[in-house]
């Protein structure tokens, strides 16, 4: 498994409630995506600052999702262009679902 880490720094404070109807919005886009396992949409509203992290099944999707062109729609929604930071997924703790995993690669 792959993760990528998200950041990026909004010009203007945006209200939790908008960012909301924002993520709301992108909702659906993700939750049927391939190779997706899994999306945390966070927002920082006192520094004005999204976070998204995203696990994928492999780093080969990792890199082909976040290419220029995410980075141009979070431009074009956001007027913010991202930091991403890829790393390999070596441990996963998953309390809610109550396993550990430790993806083969």
């Amino acid at each position: 498994m792959h993760t990528v880490i998200v950041k990026y720094k909004l010009p203007v404070p945006i209200p939790r409630d908008v960012m909301m109807e924002e993520f709301r919005a992108a909702e659906a886009r993700f939750a049927a995506m391939p190779g997706l396992v899994r999306k945390y949409f966070c927002y920082d509203e006192g520094n004005h600052t999204g976070h998204s992290v995203y696990l994928w099944e492999t780093e080969e999707q990792a890199r082909a999702f976040h290419g220029a062109e995410v980075s141009r729609k979070m431009v074009e929604v956001f007027d913010a262009p991202p930091e991403c930071i890829f790393a390999d997924t070596m441990l996963v703790v998953d309390n809610e679902q109550g396993k550990i995993t430790a993806p083969s690669g």
